[in-house]
Parts: structure tokens; sequence; C-alpha cells
């Protein structure tokens, strides 16, 4: 039999990790409770299991912020203590919580999250039928896939990929065909529920001087891939907002991240991608960033465009990434 201890530590391990500013603060919160709360555990006898969690937050909190989450939790109510230990008489053990049990937005996400199908990692034999579908060469899979951005999932029946980072996943049907939403209509892409984040592509940032801002989650994807295929002597990486509704002023953090670098919009050629790529620019140069927007040329409605196939292209996407 494992100790409560052990338990309280692989319930951690499926639990999110904070990120900074994607709701770290809540998801801080929740681990603390779990331990304190539903594992009935001492600030002290949770303080080294939150500690090993902590080490996957971006960035990590200091051990005075994890103390302070625990006694707040500890101290909390809404929850009876030891709601997570299975032992408990049944009298006096909580049901399985259900969405509806949480009682704010943030606990009822990630409640979303921890039941959402395993992710796992794509075999390099997988990329190709996808990347043959998709009729784009397989580069910017394959570097999606080695820095984790890139995974995939059993859906509603059907194989996936997955372009997911901290809480965001979107999943697309490997066979090419639509999923369905609540209206019953067909839709390319599905948003597995909880997913949260406006940007994916935030873990390739590092200290890369130059930044090709797209839209969408598969847009990651295309400017990976566009990136790989053109000879440039600068460094770039590449950022993707998850639709053009995602806006940077809602990132403080990720604006920071940007400031000083210089940023390219490539936007949609549509009036949500033109009218995104604006509040985008915007926000940018307020924080400081060096901007410029780089349309796309006649016919060409996404980046995608341009890969199907590149070669007639490849000046096209060489000028993508020429700075000045």
């Amino acid at each position: 039999m494992k100790t409560t201890a052990e338990r309280a530590s692989a319930y951690l391990a499926k639990m999110p990790v904070a990120m900074s500013g994607q709701g770290g603060d809540c998801a801080t919160f929740a681990a603390a409770q779990a331990l304190v709360k539903g594992f009935s555990l001492s600030v002290e006898e949770a303080l080294p299991l939150l500690q090993a969690w902590n080490q996957g937050c971006l960035p990590p909190w200091p051990e005075s912020t994890l103390r302070s989450k625990l006694r707040s939790a500890a101290s909390a109510t809404g929850r009876p203590a030891g709601y997570l230990l299975a032992d408990r008489p049944a009298a006096a053990r909580d049901p399985h919580p259900t969405f509806a049990d949480y009682q704010n937005e943030a606990e009822k996400k990630a409640w979303q999250r921890r039941q959402w199908p395993e992710l796992r990692r794509l075999s390099r034999e997988e990329l190709f039928p996808i990347a043959r579908r998709r009729g784009m060469p397989w580069d910017g899979l394959h570097i999606a896939q080695y820095f984790g951005l890139l995974k995939a999932c059993r859906l509603e029946g059907a194989d996936c990929f997955v372009v997911c980072e901290g809480r965001f996943a979107q999943a697309r049907r490997c066979d090419g065909l639509p999923f369905t939403n609540a209206e019953g209509k067909p839709i390319k892409a599905k948003n597995l529920p909880g997913s949260e984040g406006a940007f994916v592509g935030r873990g390739l940032l590092y200290e890369a001087p130059h930044v090709l801002l797209v839209e969408g989650a598969v847009g990651l994807l295309e400017a990976l891939t566009a990136y790989a295929l053109v000879d440039m002597q600068a460094s770039w990486t590449v950022l993707a907002a998850t639709s053009a509704s995602s806006r940077l002023e809602r990132d403080p953090a990720l604006l920071k991240a940007l400031a000083g670098r210089h940023v390219r919009i490539v936007p949609d050629v549509d009036a949500a991608g033109m009218d995104a790529a604006a509040y985008w620019l915007g926000d940018l140069q307020k924080a400081g960033a060096r901007v410029d927007v780089k349309e796309l040329p006649a016919g060409c409605k996404d980046l995608g465009a341009l890969l199907t196939p590149p070669e007639p292209n490849l000046d096209e996407l060489n000028r993508l990434f020429q700075y000045p």
C-alpha cells in the first residue's frame, strides 16, 4: 500500500503546472489545496511535494510563495478535509468530483484538463502521413514534435494530432475529416475542454532576436516548416496566436518577453486576420518591441498556401525571414 504522501505525489503529477500569464496563481493554489485539504497533509509535509511539482512551473515559484499558498489552502473553506482520501469511512467520503462540484471557473477548467485523453509522443513514422495529407513537408512537424508541441491522442474514436503547450491543446483528425461541434456543424479543429492560452510557441522564444508571429495553432507548424526550408543567417523563432481573437495585452508576461525583440507579423488574409494584426502591432509597439507586418502574396490566404508545395515559393519564403 502506498503512503498518503506517495498517493498525494502521484495525484499532483497529473495536475497542470503553473505557467506565467496563464492562470499560474490558480494552478498553484489548486495544487496546494489538493495536498493540505485533499490528502490532509500538514504544511511541512506538503512542502517538499509541492516543491517537486514546482520544478515544472514556468517560472518556478520561490519557497516563500509555496508556503503562503499552502497556508492559504489550509485555511480555505468549501472543501472538506481529506476529500481525496479513499480510505475514509464511506459515509464521510465525497463522491467522485464532477464538473458541477467546483466553485469557480479556474477549478472547473482544471477538472476538465484532468479528463483529457492521454497525449502521447508521435513517432517519426506517424509524422509523414500527416504531412502528406496536409500537402506540406514534414520538417516543421518534426521540430514541433521534438520540442513537445505536437503529440497524438484518440479523441471521439479517431486518431488525432494535437498542437499543445501548457494548458492549451488543439486536436485535428489524422484522416483529415472534420469533428462535429455542439450544434452538429463540421469543424476542422477542436480545442480540448478546459484549454487555456492565447499563444503557443512560448517555449521556443529563448534568446532569438527575431520572432515570426502567425495565426492559428496549425500556423505554428507551418511557420516552423517555412523557417526550416529557408537559408537564413539571422536567428528566428516562431509564435502563433491560438485564434484571431487572441490578445497580447492580456498576457503581460509574454509582452515583457517580446520587448526589445524584432517581431514580424504575418496575418491571415481575411478581415479577422487583419484586425488581429492591428491589435498585435499596437500592443507590441507599446511594449517596446520592433514590429513590422509582412503581407502574404496575392492569392494566399495563409502561410500554408506557400508550402503546398514549397519549391515554387522558396523566394517568397526567404523574404519572410529577411531582416532588415
